[in-house]
């Protein structure tokens, strides 16, 4: 974690223009894991390096980035039960019972959320008061560390072969709209501002346990306002250049959400096959609510 921070720290520094962000909220998932049929939350912090809107050579062609290190505690899965389900074809229970009970399980979801909108500024009256619509180009890389409580034995039999430690490996790729906005609210010290953005996604799942790998399709939302506040506002005509340097601070709230299109990861370690793992499939879902606080600098 601290790698992680020092890191964008480092990029930050680096940058003509940037602002560092501390965020803590909550997240929540839901389905698309084997006995996960309930909505299940916990807290998580966040740390992103962001520019929310900056124009290209005083035109009103603008670009903003946003990378977001996610860093969640443990969410729980409770004990579930899947009754009727025996295949006689690669089955493990066949013989043994007519149901699947998947053990109390903890889930820790840690990993990169970065996007880059680009897009036109459809009204432009300075850098404090703009209506800007674009597209995200997007790219999300979480994982899941998956504990099983292994003291329920899932068979009807003393048998800890099953629901082992795993991890579960996603990347995803987004496109879609994006609309950014800022209006001043006390001089040009105070502004608040707002992002949002619907992206279609496609996502590369993979579970190190299963040794399974599939593709998905889905959806990605994000809701961004804040107020920006700087204490002080001045130009620098240099003849060739004009500066125009700012520090400031932010404070938002920013909810993202991630869909996936029915999928089911099996954690089992049983190879149940597919007659009895296309039935349980859900789709998949995961949210963060975030509020935040972040420090920013500009030329």
């Amino acid at each position: 974690m601290k790698k992680i921070l020092l890191s964008l720290l480092t990029i930050s520094a680096l940058l003509p223009a940037s602002e560092f962000q501390y965020g803590s909220g909550t997240l929540n998932m839901n389905g698309g894991f084997l006995g996960l049929t309930e909505t299940i939350g916990t807290d998580v912090t966040t740390y992103s390096l962001v520019e929310r809107h900056s124009n290209l050579f005083s035109s009103d062609f603008f670009y903003g980035y946003d990378v977001t290190w996610y860093d969640s505690k443990r969410l729980k899965q409770a004990e579930h039960s899947y009754n009727g389900m025996v295949d006689t074809v690669n089955n493990p229970l066949s013989n043994v019972t007519n149901s699947i009970k998947v053990p109390e399980i903890e889930h820790r979801l840690q990993g990169l959320d970065a996007n880059v909108r680009i897009g036109y500024d459809v009204i432009h009256q300075d850098d404090s008061n703009f209506l800007g619509l674009g597209v995200l180009l997007g790219l999300s890389i979480p994982w899941i560390d998956s504990f099983p409580n292994n003291s329920i034995p899932t068979l009807n039999k003393s048998d800890d072969s099953y629901f082992e430690d795993s991890k579960t490996e996603m990347m995803t790729y987004k496109i879609g709209p994006t609309v950014s906005f800022q209006k001043t609210l006390i001089s040009d010290k105070l502004s608040f501002y707002g992002t949002g953005s619907l992206a279609f996604q496609t996502a590369s799942i993979e579970n190190s346990y299963a040794k399974s790998k599939f593709t998905v399709n889905g959806t990605f939302q994000e809701y961004n306002v804040g107020l920006y506040y700087t204490p002080f506002t001045k130009d620098y005509d240099l003849g060739w250049f004009t500066l125009s340097p700012r520090l400031y601070a932010t404070i938002g709230y920013k909810y993202t959400k991630w869909d996936l299109d029915e999928m089911i990861v099996d954690i089992s370690g049983m190879e149940l096959s597919s007659t009895i793992l296309n039935p349980l499939q859900t789709k998949f879902g995961m949210d963060s609510s975030i509020g935040y606080v972040g420090v920013g600098y500009s030329f």
